[in-house]
């Protein structure tokens, strides 16, 4: 596993929406655009399921997931890993208090960050 540098945290959090990318069990990719992504710790990443539809089918099936942040200074990083979804928990409880009341709030998407790369250098 890898974990997110400071750095990289920091420009999560100061990001607005994110490309999130997963796949069907056949390949087949999906990409969306994702406004509630937040880093938990140097490993962990909590994304709010509010809308998500093939992204929810792709990680049930799947579990793979990465997003894309762009850092002004440092340009462009992938952050790839494994996710798992909760339906209740503290990770839930998480996403009911940080996603405001008018969005579904369906379910807490936790990935585990297990690379990251900088352009094509993979430096974790």
């Amino acid at each position: 596993m890898a974990k997110l540098p400071d750095a990289i945290k920091k420009a999560i959090s100061q990001q607005d929406v994110f490309p999130v990318a997963t796949s069907n069990q056949n390949g087949i990719p999906n990409v969306v655009y994702i406004k509630y992504l937040k880093v938990i710790d140097d490993q962990t990443v909590l994304i709010a399921d509010n809308y998500l539809n093939k992204t929810r089918d792709n990680l049930l099936n799947n579990g793979k997931i990465a997003f894309v942040i762009l850092d002004g200074d440092k340009g462009s990083f992938q952050i790839k890993g494994k996710a798992e979804r909760f339906e209740k928990g503290s990770m839930y409880d998480e996403v009911q208090s940080w996603v405001p009341e008018r969005l579904p709030r369906a379910a807490a998407v936790v990935m585990t960050v297990e690379e990251i790369y900088n352009g094509a250098e993979r430096i974790g």
